[in-house]
C-alpha cells in the first residue's frame, strides 16, 4: 500500500471521529508503528488530525459520541478479562475499594462476587446489582441520577456521598488516557463524579485496555500523576510505559 493510500484510509477514520492507535493502525495496514507516526505527523501539519501520545484524535479534541455500555461490551473482552483478572489480585480480604463505571470494571465486579469482609461503595447500578447477593461484601451505593449511557449515578447527592467517604483504592475505568492530558470521559458530569472519587481514595488504580491508550475525549478528570497502578494488557505501547515509570507510576501489563 502507497502512503497516499494509507493516509486515506487513516482520513476516514479520523473524519468518523474515532482516535485513533498507531498500534491498531499498525497492525491493520500492515506497516510499522514508526511508519504510522510519520503519517500521523504529516497529516498533522495539514490540520487533518492532533496527535497524542500513542495515537491522533480528531481535530477538536475527540469529542466524539459517548459510546453505550451496550456498543463497548463486546470490544476487546479477552484483554478485559485479563486486565480484571490481574486487578482481583490487587484487591485483599478487608479492603474498602470504590468502583466507577465500565466494561472492564464489571469484569472485576464478576471475580469479586465471593469475596469475604470487602467493602465496595460504587456510583453504578449494574455493579451494584451483581454484588447484592454477595453475602461477604458490604455494598455501599452513592444514589444520584442514573446515566443510561454508562448506568453511572451522577449530581449532587452522588458528590455529596463521595465527598463524605475515603477509600483505600478506587478502581477506575476511563474513556482515555494519556501523558498530556491525563484520564478523560466524553461526559462533563461524570467527569466531576470521577474526580471526586480520585480524591477519595489512597490509591487509584485504572484499568484500561490497549485502545484507551493516547485516547483524549471531552472531560478531564484527573492528571496522569493521579495514577498509582495503571493496569493494561500488552499491545500497549512500551514508550508510553516508559513514560509513566518516569513519573513514578507503576504499569502491570498482562
Amino acid at each position: 500500500m502507497i502512503p497516499v493510500q494509507r493516509r486515506k484510509i487513516i482520513i476516514d477514520k479520523i473524519s468518523s471521529g474515532t482516535p485513533l492507535s498507531v498500534t491498531d493502525l499498525s497492525r491493520e495496514l500492515g506497516v510499522s508503528p514508526m511508519t504510522i507516526r510519520r503519517d500521523l505527523s504529516n497529516l498533522e501539519k495539514d490540520g487533518l488530525l492532533a496527535r497524542t501520545h500513542g495515537g491522533a484524535v480528531p481535530v477538536g479534541g475527540g469529542s466524539e459520541e459517548e459510546p453505550s455500555f451496550t456498543d463497548k461490551i463486546n470490544q476487546y473482552p479477552a484483554e478485559k478479562l485479563a486486565i480484571a483478572r490481574k486487578a482481583a489480585e490487587l484487591v485483599k480480604d478487608g479492603d474498602t475499594i470504590l468502583l466507577n463505571a465500565g466494561t472492564t470494571i464489571m469484569a472485576l465486579v464478576q471475580l469479586l462476587k465471593e469475596r469475604q469482609n470487602l467493602t465496595v461503595v460504587t456510583n453504578t447500578v449494574n455493579v451494584a446489582m451483581e454484588l447484592a447477593q454477595s453475602e461477604g461484601v458490604n455494598l455501599i451505593l452513592t444514589g444520584g441520577s442514573m446515566r443510561t449511557k454508562s448506568y453511572a449515578m451522577v449530581g449532587a447527592l452522588t458528590e455529596r456521598v463521595l465527598r463524605e467517604i475515603h477509600v483505600q483504592k478506587a478502581f477506575l475505568g476511563v474513556n482515555g488516557i494519556s501523558i498530556e492530558h491525563g484520564l478523560t470521559t466524553p461526559n462533563m458530569t461524570e467527569a466531576h463524579t470521577n474526580s471526586l472519587m480520585v480524591q477519595a481514595a489512597d490509591e487509584v488504580i485504572v484499568l484500561a485496555d490497549h485502545s484507551k491508550i493516547g485516547r483524549v475525549t471531552l472531560s478531564r478528570f484527573a492528571p496522569i500523576t493521579a495514577v498509582t497502578i495503571l493496569v493494561t494488557d500488552k499491545d500497549t505501547p512500551r514508550d508510553f510505559i516508559k513514560e509513566l515509570a518516569k513519573l513514578g507510576i507503576e504499569t502491570i501489563v498482562v
